[in-house]
Protein backbone atom coordinates (compact mmCIF):
# COMPACT_ATOMS: atom_id res chain seq x y z
CA UNK A 1 0.00 0.00 0.00
CA UNK A 2 1.32 3.42 -0.93
CA UNK A 3 2.63 5.65 1.85
CA UNK A 4 1.02 9.03 1.38
CA UNK A 5 3.30 11.09 3.55
CA UNK A 6 6.06 12.47 1.29
CA UNK A 7 8.55 13.08 4.09
CA UNK A 8 8.22 9.55 5.44
CA UNK A 9 8.61 8.09 1.95
CA UNK A 10 11.76 10.09 1.26
CA UNK A 11 13.32 9.10 4.58
CA UNK A 12 12.58 5.43 3.91
CA UNK A 13 14.01 5.67 0.40
CA UNK A 14 17.30 7.23 1.49
CA UNK A 15 17.63 4.78 4.39
CA UNK A 16 17.23 1.91 1.96
CA UNK A 17 19.83 3.44 -0.34
CA UNK A 18 22.31 3.57 2.56
CA UNK A 19 21.73 -0.09 3.32
CA UNK A 20 22.70 -1.02 -0.24
CA UNK A 21 21.28 -3.34 -2.85
CA UNK A 22 20.28 -6.08 -0.45
CA UNK A 23 17.74 -3.77 1.18
CA UNK A 24 16.08 -2.48 -1.98
CA UNK A 25 13.02 -4.33 -3.29
CA UNK A 26 12.71 -4.57 -7.07
CA UNK A 27 10.80 -5.75 -10.05
CA UNK A 28 11.10 -8.87 -12.17
CA UNK A 29 9.02 -8.62 -15.32
CA UNK A 30 8.43 -12.35 -15.71
CA UNK A 31 8.55 -15.57 -13.78
CA UNK A 32 11.75 -17.62 -13.83
CA UNK A 33 10.93 -20.66 -16.04
CA UNK A 34 13.36 -22.81 -14.04
CA UNK A 35 11.13 -22.41 -10.98
CA UNK A 36 8.23 -24.83 -11.42
CA UNK A 37 6.64 -26.17 -8.26
CA UNK A 38 3.48 -27.42 -9.97
CA UNK A 39 4.13 -29.77 -12.88
CA UNK A 40 1.90 -32.43 -14.37
CA UNK A 41 3.30 -34.96 -16.83
CA UNK A 42 3.13 -38.56 -17.96
CA UNK A 43 6.00 -40.97 -17.31
CA UNK A 44 7.56 -40.35 -20.73
CA UNK A 45 7.01 -36.56 -20.53
CA UNK A 46 5.12 -36.64 -23.84
CA UNK A 47 2.47 -34.52 -22.15
CA UNK A 48 3.47 -31.82 -19.69
CA UNK A 49 1.80 -28.85 -18.00
CA UNK A 50 3.78 -26.44 -15.80
CA UNK A 51 2.21 -23.82 -13.54
CA UNK A 52 4.05 -20.95 -11.86
CA UNK A 53 2.92 -17.99 -9.78
CA UNK A 54 4.52 -14.64 -8.97
CA UNK A 55 3.77 -11.72 -6.66
CA UNK A 56 5.30 -8.38 -7.64
CA UNK A 57 5.29 -5.09 -5.73
CA UNK A 58 6.90 -1.90 -7.00
CA UNK A 59 7.15 1.74 -5.95
CA UNK A 60 8.06 4.62 -8.27
CA UNK A 61 8.96 8.17 -7.21
CA UNK A 62 9.06 10.96 -9.79
CA UNK A 63 9.86 14.64 -9.57
CA UNK A 64 10.27 16.53 -12.85
CA UNK A 65 10.58 20.27 -13.53
CA UNK A 66 9.83 21.33 -9.95
CA UNK A 67 6.42 19.63 -10.06
CA UNK A 68 4.95 18.06 -6.97
CA UNK A 69 6.68 14.76 -6.24
CA UNK A 70 4.38 11.88 -7.06
CA UNK A 71 4.41 8.28 -5.88
CA UNK A 72 3.02 5.30 -7.74
CA UNK A 73 2.66 1.85 -6.19
CA UNK A 74 1.95 -1.17 -8.35
CA UNK A 75 1.03 -4.56 -6.87
CA UNK A 76 0.30 -7.56 -9.07
CA UNK A 77 -0.36 -11.29 -8.95
CA UNK A 78 0.79 -13.23 -12.00
CA UNK A 79 0.09 -16.78 -13.12
CA UNK A 80 2.08 -18.60 -15.82
CA UNK A 81 1.23 -21.80 -17.65
CA UNK A 82 3.19 -23.62 -20.34
CA UNK A 83 3.82 -27.08 -21.69
CA UNK A 84 3.10 -29.45 -24.54
CA UNK A 85 0.67 -32.24 -25.36
CA UNK A 86 2.88 -33.71 -28.08
CA UNK A 87 6.40 -32.85 -29.15
CA UNK A 88 4.90 -30.68 -31.90
CA UNK A 89 2.09 -28.98 -29.94
CA UNK A 90 3.39 -26.25 -27.62
CA UNK A 91 1.45 -23.71 -25.56
CA UNK A 92 2.04 -20.89 -23.07
CA UNK A 93 -0.11 -18.35 -21.24
CA UNK A 94 0.14 -15.73 -18.51
CA UNK A 95 -2.36 -13.63 -16.56
CA UNK A 96 -1.69 -10.53 -14.44
CA UNK A 97 -4.07 -8.81 -12.02
CA UNK A 98 -2.77 -5.36 -11.05
CA UNK A 99 -3.65 -2.86 -8.32
CA UNK A 100 -2.34 0.72 -8.65
CA UNK A 101 -2.11 3.32 -5.86
CA UNK A 102 -0.91 6.89 -6.43
CA UNK A 103 -1.01 10.38 -4.91
CA UNK A 104 -2.08 11.73 -8.33
CA UNK A 105 -5.62 12.01 -9.65
CA UNK A 106 -6.82 9.07 -11.78
CA UNK A 107 -9.40 10.08 -14.42
CA UNK A 108 -12.40 7.94 -15.29
CA UNK A 109 -12.08 5.29 -17.98
CA UNK A 110 -15.05 4.45 -20.18
CA UNK A 111 -13.51 1.38 -21.85
CA UNK A 112 -12.99 3.10 -25.17
CA UNK A 113 -9.85 1.76 -26.87
CA UNK A 114 -8.70 5.26 -27.83
CA UNK A 115 -8.34 5.90 -24.08
CA UNK A 116 -5.67 3.20 -23.96
CA UNK A 117 -5.79 -0.05 -22.03
CA UNK A 118 -8.93 -0.34 -19.89
CA UNK A 119 -8.89 -0.04 -16.12
CA UNK A 120 -11.47 0.18 -13.35
CA UNK A 121 -11.28 3.30 -11.23
CA UNK A 122 -11.77 2.43 -7.56
CA UNK A 123 -11.15 5.94 -6.19
CA UNK A 124 -9.42 9.17 -7.19
CA UNK A 125 -6.05 7.57 -6.34
CA UNK A 126 -6.61 3.84 -6.92
CA UNK A 127 -7.42 1.63 -9.91
CA UNK A 128 -7.33 -2.04 -10.88
CA UNK A 129 -6.65 -3.58 -14.26
CA UNK A 130 -5.57 -6.87 -15.77
CA UNK A 131 -3.50 -8.20 -18.64
CA UNK A 132 -3.13 -11.58 -20.30
CA UNK A 133 -1.42 -13.25 -23.24
CA UNK A 134 -1.43 -16.76 -24.70
CA UNK A 135 -0.08 -18.62 -27.70
CA UNK A 136 -0.30 -22.08 -29.24
CA UNK A 137 1.86 -23.54 -32.00
CA UNK A 138 1.83 -26.80 -33.91
CA UNK A 139 5.06 -27.74 -35.65
CA UNK A 140 4.40 -30.05 -38.58
CA UNK A 141 7.25 -31.15 -40.81
CA UNK A 142 6.38 -28.82 -43.67
CA UNK A 143 4.76 -25.91 -41.82
CA UNK A 144 4.41 -24.43 -38.36
CA UNK A 145 0.96 -23.11 -37.42
CA UNK A 146 0.63 -20.37 -34.79
CA UNK A 147 -2.23 -18.60 -33.06
CA UNK A 148 -2.74 -16.66 -29.89
CA UNK A 149 -3.58 -13.42 -28.12
CA UNK A 150 -0.10 -12.11 -27.71
CA UNK A 151 2.67 -9.69 -28.73
CA UNK A 152 4.70 -9.78 -31.96
CA UNK A 153 8.27 -8.53 -32.15
CA UNK A 154 10.47 -8.41 -35.27
CA UNK A 155 13.90 -6.95 -35.83
CA UNK A 156 17.25 -7.12 -33.96
CA UNK A 157 17.12 -3.68 -32.26
CA UNK A 158 17.70 -3.96 -28.53
CA UNK A 159 15.89 -0.81 -27.40
CA UNK A 160 13.85 0.79 -30.20
CA UNK A 161 12.32 -1.58 -32.74
CA UNK A 162 11.01 0.41 -35.69
CA UNK A 163 9.12 -2.60 -37.12
CA UNK A 164 7.30 -4.42 -34.28
CA UNK A 165 8.35 -3.90 -30.65
CA UNK A 166 6.31 -6.64 -28.99
CA UNK A 167 6.08 -6.21 -25.21
CA UNK A 168 8.92 -3.67 -24.85
CA UNK A 169 8.14 -0.49 -22.93
CA UNK A 170 10.57 2.30 -22.02
CA UNK A 171 9.95 5.14 -19.59
CA UNK A 172 9.37 8.44 -21.44
CA UNK A 173 8.85 11.51 -19.22
CA UNK A 174 6.45 13.19 -21.67
CA UNK A 175 4.14 10.16 -21.38
CA UNK A 176 4.15 10.15 -17.56
CA UNK A 177 0.44 10.49 -16.76
CA UNK A 178 -2.38 8.58 -15.11
CA UNK A 179 -4.70 9.37 -18.04
CA UNK A 180 -3.92 6.05 -19.70
CA UNK A 181 -1.74 2.99 -19.17
CA UNK A 182 1.49 2.93 -21.14
CA UNK A 183 1.87 -0.85 -21.42
CA UNK A 184 1.63 -2.27 -24.95
CA UNK A 185 -1.48 -4.37 -25.55
CA UNK A 186 -1.62 -7.93 -26.91
CA UNK A 187 -3.80 -8.73 -29.90
CA UNK A 188 -5.43 -11.85 -31.41
CA UNK A 189 -3.61 -13.32 -34.40
CA UNK A 190 -3.06 -16.41 -36.49
CA UNK A 191 -0.04 -17.22 -38.63
CA UNK A 192 2.20 -19.80 -40.18
CA UNK A 193 5.90 -20.33 -40.85
CA UNK A 194 7.67 -22.17 -43.67
CA UNK A 195 11.35 -23.15 -43.45
CA UNK A 196 13.55 -24.38 -46.29
CA UNK A 197 17.20 -24.64 -45.31
CA UNK A 198 18.49 -21.15 -44.46
CA UNK A 199 15.27 -19.45 -45.63
CA UNK A 200 12.35 -18.86 -43.23
CA UNK A 201 9.05 -17.31 -44.32
CA UNK A 202 6.61 -16.11 -41.61
CA UNK A 203 3.18 -14.56 -42.01
CA UNK A 204 0.64 -13.20 -39.51
CA UNK A 205 -2.84 -11.69 -39.58
CA UNK A 206 -3.77 -9.67 -36.48
CA UNK A 207 -6.86 -7.84 -35.32
CA UNK A 208 -6.17 -4.43 -33.78
CA UNK A 209 -8.42 -2.16 -31.72
CA UNK A 210 -8.87 1.56 -32.28
CA UNK A 211 -12.49 2.30 -31.40
CA UNK A 212 -15.50 0.32 -30.18
CA UNK A 213 -17.40 -1.30 -33.03
CA UNK A 214 -14.80 -0.40 -35.68
CA UNK A 215 -12.71 -3.06 -37.40
CA UNK A 216 -8.93 -2.67 -37.76
CA UNK A 217 -6.40 -5.22 -39.03
CA UNK A 218 -2.66 -5.70 -39.44
CA UNK A 219 -1.08 -8.18 -41.86
CA UNK A 220 2.64 -8.84 -41.66
CA UNK A 221 4.92 -11.21 -43.50
CA UNK A 222 8.65 -11.64 -43.24
CA UNK A 223 11.49 -13.41 -45.05
CA UNK A 224 14.57 -14.35 -43.01
CA UNK A 225 17.76 -15.40 -44.75
CA UNK A 226 20.41 -17.01 -42.54
CA UNK A 227 23.74 -16.51 -44.32
CA UNK A 228 27.20 -17.90 -43.51
CA UNK A 229 29.41 -16.09 -41.00
CA UNK A 230 26.44 -15.61 -38.65
CA UNK A 231 24.76 -12.97 -40.80
CA UNK A 232 20.96 -12.70 -40.87
CA UNK A 233 18.95 -10.60 -43.29
CA UNK A 234 15.26 -9.81 -42.85
CA UNK A 235 12.67 -8.37 -45.23
CA UNK A 236 9.27 -7.39 -43.81
CA UNK A 237 6.05 -5.99 -45.23
CA UNK A 238 3.02 -4.81 -43.27
CA UNK A 239 -0.47 -3.86 -44.42
CA UNK A 240 -2.72 -1.95 -42.04
CA UNK A 241 -6.32 -0.83 -42.59
CA UNK A 242 -9.59 -0.35 -40.77
CA UNK A 243 -12.94 1.39 -40.71
CA UNK A 244 -12.79 5.19 -40.62
CA UNK A 245 -12.98 6.34 -37.01
CA UNK A 246 -13.12 10.14 -37.46
CA UNK A 247 -16.27 12.15 -37.96
CA UNK A 248 -16.55 13.56 -41.47
CA UNK A 249 -16.09 17.12 -40.22
CA UNK A 250 -12.92 16.39 -38.22
CA UNK A 251 -10.62 15.03 -40.95
CA UNK A 252 -8.94 17.84 -42.95
CA UNK A 253 -8.88 15.52 -45.98
CA UNK A 254 -12.59 15.04 -46.75
CA UNK A 255 -12.01 12.93 -49.86
CA UNK A 256 -9.79 10.53 -47.96
CA UNK A 257 -12.11 10.53 -44.97
CA UNK A 258 -15.11 9.48 -47.06
CA UNK A 259 -13.11 6.81 -48.89
CA UNK A 260 -13.49 3.25 -47.56
CA UNK A 261 -15.37 4.29 -44.42
CA UNK A 262 -16.15 0.67 -43.50
CA UNK A 263 -13.58 -2.08 -43.95
CA UNK A 264 -13.68 -5.84 -43.51
CA UNK A 265 -10.95 -8.47 -43.29
CA UNK A 266 -9.06 -8.76 -46.60
CA UNK A 267 -8.27 -12.43 -47.25
CA UNK A 268 -5.97 -11.54 -50.16
CA UNK A 269 -3.32 -10.49 -47.62
CA UNK A 270 -3.29 -13.98 -46.09
CA UNK A 271 -2.02 -15.64 -49.30
CA UNK A 272 1.72 -16.37 -48.94
CA UNK A 273 4.55 -14.87 -51.00
CA UNK A 274 2.50 -12.09 -52.66
CA UNK A 275 3.80 -8.57 -52.05
CA UNK A 276 1.34 -6.36 -50.18
CA UNK A 277 2.36 -3.36 -52.27
CA UNK A 278 1.02 -5.11 -55.38
CA UNK A 279 -2.09 -6.45 -53.65
CA UNK A 280 -2.98 -3.01 -52.29
CA UNK A 281 -3.39 -1.68 -55.82
CA UNK A 282 -5.80 -4.40 -56.90
CA UNK A 283 -7.76 -3.87 -53.66
CA UNK A 284 -8.26 -0.19 -54.48
CA UNK A 285 -5.07 1.52 -53.24
CA UNK A 286 -6.61 2.17 -49.83
CA UNK A 287 -4.28 0.78 -47.18
CA UNK A 288 -1.22 1.73 -45.11
CA UNK A 289 1.64 -0.33 -46.55
CA UNK A 290 5.19 -0.32 -45.20
CA UNK A 291 8.37 -2.23 -46.06
CA UNK A 292 11.25 -2.90 -43.68
CA UNK A 293 14.76 -4.28 -43.87
CA UNK A 294 16.98 -5.46 -41.05
CA UNK A 295 20.39 -7.04 -40.65
CA UNK A 296 22.29 -8.70 -37.82
CA UNK A 297 26.03 -9.42 -38.18
CA UNK A 298 27.63 -11.68 -35.56
CA UNK A 299 30.67 -12.74 -37.56
CA UNK A 300 33.07 -11.78 -34.77
CA UNK A 301 32.31 -13.87 -31.63
CA UNK A 302 30.46 -11.94 -28.91
CA UNK A 303 30.01 -8.89 -31.17
CA UNK A 304 26.91 -7.80 -33.06
CA UNK A 305 26.30 -5.03 -35.56
CA UNK A 306 22.62 -4.58 -36.37
CA UNK A 307 20.18 -2.28 -38.05
CA UNK A 308 16.51 -1.82 -38.92
CA UNK A 309 15.06 0.43 -41.63
CA UNK A 310 11.34 1.00 -42.16
CA UNK A 311 9.96 2.66 -45.30
CA UNK A 312 6.49 4.09 -44.81
CA UNK A 313 4.74 5.04 -48.07
CA UNK A 314 7.83 6.39 -49.86
CA UNK A 315 7.92 7.00 -53.60
CA UNK A 316 11.38 5.53 -54.31
CA UNK A 317 14.31 4.30 -52.17
CA UNK A 318 16.31 7.48 -52.86
CA UNK A 319 13.39 9.72 -51.86
CA UNK A 320 14.07 9.05 -48.18
CA UNK A 321 16.59 11.90 -48.36
CA UNK A 322 14.10 14.29 -49.99
CA UNK A 323 12.45 16.54 -47.39
CA UNK A 324 10.33 18.40 -49.92
CA UNK A 325 7.54 15.79 -49.70
CA UNK A 326 6.00 14.92 -46.32
CA UNK A 327 5.12 11.41 -47.49
CA UNK A 328 8.78 10.32 -47.68
CA UNK A 329 8.54 8.71 -44.26
CA UNK A 330 11.09 6.37 -42.75
CA UNK A 331 12.51 5.21 -39.43
CA UNK A 332 15.77 3.47 -38.56
CA UNK A 333 17.66 1.96 -35.63
CA UNK A 334 21.33 1.00 -35.85
CA UNK A 335 23.49 -0.43 -33.11
CA UNK A 336 26.66 -2.19 -32.05
CA UNK A 337 26.99 -4.57 -29.09
CA UNK A 338 29.62 -6.54 -27.20
CA UNK A 339 28.27 -9.46 -25.15
CA UNK A 340 29.68 -11.88 -22.56
CA UNK A 341 33.02 -10.20 -21.91
CA UNK A 342 34.54 -12.06 -18.97
CA UNK A 343 36.55 -10.05 -16.44
CA UNK A 344 37.49 -12.26 -13.50
CA UNK A 345 34.30 -13.68 -11.95
CA UNK A 346 32.05 -11.17 -13.78
CA UNK A 347 30.47 -10.96 -17.24
CA UNK A 348 29.89 -7.67 -19.07
CA UNK A 349 27.52 -6.64 -21.87
CA UNK A 350 27.50 -3.31 -23.68
CA UNK A 351 25.58 -1.79 -26.57
CA UNK A 352 24.98 1.59 -28.20
CA UNK A 353 21.97 2.29 -30.41
CA UNK A 354 20.84 5.28 -32.45
CA UNK A 355 17.22 5.66 -33.55
CA UNK A 356 15.71 8.22 -35.92
CA UNK A 357 12.02 8.49 -36.77
CA UNK A 358 11.01 11.00 -39.44
CA UNK A 359 7.89 13.23 -39.18
CA UNK A 360 4.52 11.59 -39.84
CA UNK A 361 5.88 8.03 -39.67
CA UNK A 362 3.24 5.57 -38.34
CA UNK A 363 0.45 8.14 -38.93
CA UNK A 364 -2.00 8.12 -41.85
CA UNK A 365 -4.04 10.76 -43.66
CA UNK A 366 -7.22 8.68 -43.15
CA UNK A 367 -6.87 8.80 -39.39
CA UNK A 368 -6.98 6.27 -36.58
CA UNK A 369 -8.27 3.33 -38.60
CA UNK A 370 -4.99 3.29 -40.53
CA UNK A 371 -2.40 4.37 -37.97
CA UNK A 372 0.30 2.01 -36.71
CA UNK A 373 -1.31 1.81 -33.27
CA UNK A 374 -3.26 -0.54 -31.02
CA UNK A 375 -5.04 0.69 -27.87
CA UNK A 376 -3.34 4.07 -28.36
CA UNK A 377 0.14 2.53 -28.26
CA UNK A 378 2.56 2.45 -31.18
CA UNK A 379 3.21 -1.07 -32.46
CA UNK A 380 6.82 0.01 -32.98
CA UNK A 381 9.11 2.26 -30.92
CA UNK A 382 7.43 4.30 -28.20
CA UNK A 383 9.46 7.35 -29.29
CA UNK A 384 6.76 8.00 -31.87
CA UNK A 385 7.21 10.09 -35.05
CA UNK A 386 9.62 13.03 -35.45
CA UNK A 387 12.12 11.96 -32.82
CA UNK A 388 15.58 10.56 -32.25
CA UNK A 389 17.51 8.87 -29.46
CA UNK A 390 21.12 7.94 -28.83
CA UNK A 391 21.27 5.32 -26.10
CA UNK A 392 24.12 3.35 -24.52
CA UNK A 393 24.09 0.73 -21.78
CA UNK A 394 26.72 -1.20 -19.81
CA UNK A 395 25.73 -4.23 -17.71
CA UNK A 396 27.89 -6.33 -15.40
CA UNK A 397 26.80 -9.64 -13.86
CA UNK A 398 28.25 -11.68 -11.01
CA UNK A 399 26.95 -15.18 -10.24
CA UNK A 400 27.59 -16.88 -6.90
CA UNK A 401 27.86 -20.67 -7.13
CA UNK A 402 28.71 -21.84 -3.62
CA UNK A 403 27.10 -22.25 -0.21
CA UNK A 404 23.66 -21.08 0.84
CA UNK A 405 23.53 -18.50 -1.94
CA UNK A 406 24.81 -20.76 -4.71
CA UNK A 407 22.10 -19.54 -7.11
CA UNK A 408 22.48 -15.86 -6.21
CA UNK A 409 23.14 -13.33 -8.97
CA UNK A 410 23.72 -9.60 -8.87
CA UNK A 411 23.61 -7.38 -11.94
CA UNK A 412 24.47 -3.70 -12.20
CA UNK A 413 23.62 -1.41 -15.11
CA UNK A 414 24.72 2.07 -16.17
CA UNK A 415 22.92 3.82 -19.02
CA UNK A 416 22.74 7.18 -20.77
CA UNK A 417 20.29 8.55 -23.30
CA UNK A 418 19.99 11.73 -25.37
CA UNK A 419 16.45 12.25 -26.71
CA UNK A 420 14.91 14.84 -29.02
CA UNK A 421 11.17 14.92 -29.68
CA UNK A 422 9.20 17.37 -31.82
CA UNK A 423 5.81 18.24 -30.33
CA UNK A 424 4.46 19.96 -33.46
CA UNK A 425 1.92 18.42 -35.83
CA UNK A 426 3.45 15.30 -37.36
CA UNK A 427 5.08 14.26 -34.09
CA UNK A 428 2.12 12.37 -32.63
CA UNK A 429 0.43 9.13 -33.64
CA UNK A 430 -2.99 10.77 -33.76
CA UNK A 431 -1.96 13.64 -36.07
CA UNK A 432 -3.59 13.85 -39.50
CA UNK A 433 -1.72 15.72 -42.22
CA UNK A 434 -3.46 18.86 -43.43
CA UNK A 435 -2.08 20.23 -46.72
CA UNK A 436 -3.31 23.76 -46.02
CA UNK A 437 -1.77 23.92 -42.54
CA UNK A 438 1.22 21.56 -42.77
CA UNK A 439 2.21 22.12 -46.40
CA UNK A 440 3.94 19.51 -48.54
CA UNK A 441 7.43 19.52 -46.98
CA UNK A 442 8.58 17.84 -43.78
CA UNK A 443 10.76 19.38 -41.10
CA UNK A 444 12.73 17.01 -38.90
CA UNK A 445 13.06 18.30 -35.32
CA UNK A 446 12.09 21.92 -35.77
CA UNK A 447 14.09 23.99 -33.28
CA UNK A 448 11.09 26.01 -32.13
CA UNK A 449 8.91 23.00 -31.22
CA UNK A 450 11.47 20.34 -30.27
CA UNK A 451 12.31 19.51 -26.67
CA UNK A 452 15.61 17.79 -25.85
CA UNK A 453 16.82 16.13 -22.70
CA UNK A 454 19.60 13.95 -21.36
CA UNK A 455 18.97 10.94 -19.11
CA UNK A 456 21.66 9.39 -16.94
CA UNK A 457 20.81 6.36 -14.86
CA UNK A 458 21.82 3.24 -13.01
CA UNK A 459 20.13 0.05 -11.93
CA UNK A 460 20.80 -2.95 -9.76
CA UNK A 461 19.13 -6.34 -10.07
CA UNK A 462 19.56 -9.01 -7.39
CA UNK A 463 18.35 -12.60 -7.38
CA UNK A 464 18.94 -14.03 -3.90
CA UNK A 465 17.48 -17.43 -4.66
CA UNK A 466 15.57 -18.71 -7.68
CA UNK A 467 12.27 -17.77 -6.02
CA UNK A 468 13.01 -14.22 -4.90
CA UNK A 469 14.49 -11.20 -6.70
CA UNK A 470 14.96 -7.45 -6.20
CA UNK A 471 15.62 -4.52 -8.50
CA UNK A 472 16.06 -0.74 -8.30
CA UNK A 473 16.65 1.90 -10.97
CA UNK A 474 17.38 5.62 -10.80
CA UNK A 475 17.31 8.15 -13.67
CA UNK A 476 18.36 11.78 -13.58
CA UNK A 477 17.08 14.13 -16.29
CA UNK A 478 18.66 17.31 -17.66
CA UNK A 479 17.43 19.76 -20.30
CA UNK A 480 13.75 20.08 -21.19
CA UNK A 481 13.01 17.75 -18.27
CA UNK A 482 14.79 18.39 -14.97
CA UNK A 483 14.50 16.02 -12.05
CA UNK A 484 14.53 12.31 -11.35
CA UNK A 485 12.58 9.08 -11.70
CA UNK A 486 13.33 6.09 -9.50
CA UNK A 487 11.66 2.71 -9.01
CA UNK A 488 12.11 -0.09 -6.51
CA UNK A 489 10.54 -3.49 -7.01
CA UNK A 490 10.52 -6.95 -5.51
CA UNK A 491 9.11 -10.26 -6.69
CA UNK A 492 8.40 -13.63 -5.12
CA UNK A 493 7.85 -16.53 -7.51
CA UNK A 494 6.79 -20.10 -6.84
Amino acid sequence: MILRNAQILQKIFFAMAMLGAFAIPSFASGSDPSVTHFSFQDSAKNKEVNIRAQIVDSLSITNLNNATTHYDNNMSVRLFLDGHFTEALQFAAKVMVINDYTNRFIPDHFFNPDEGLPYVKQSDTRRTWDMFSANVSYDAKAIRLMTGYDYLQWGPARRNNVILRGEKSNYRPWQDSTAHLLSPAPAPYFGYQLSVGPVVYTQYAMQLTERKGYDKYLHAHRLDLNLPKNITLGLTETALYGSTTEDVTTNPNPNFDADSSAREFQWAYVIPFLMYNFEEHILGDQDNISMSFDISIKTIPHWEIYGELMWDDMKTPTSMFDDSWWGNKWAASIGIARDSLRLGPTYWNWYTEYTRVEPWVYTHHKGGGYTYAHYRQNLATDLGPNSQELYTELTGTYKHDRGLFKDAQIQGTLFASAVAKDSANGGNMTDIHDYEVDGTAKNFLNDETTFRYLELGAGIDLKVWSWISFKATYSRFFGAYEGYHTSMTGSFQW
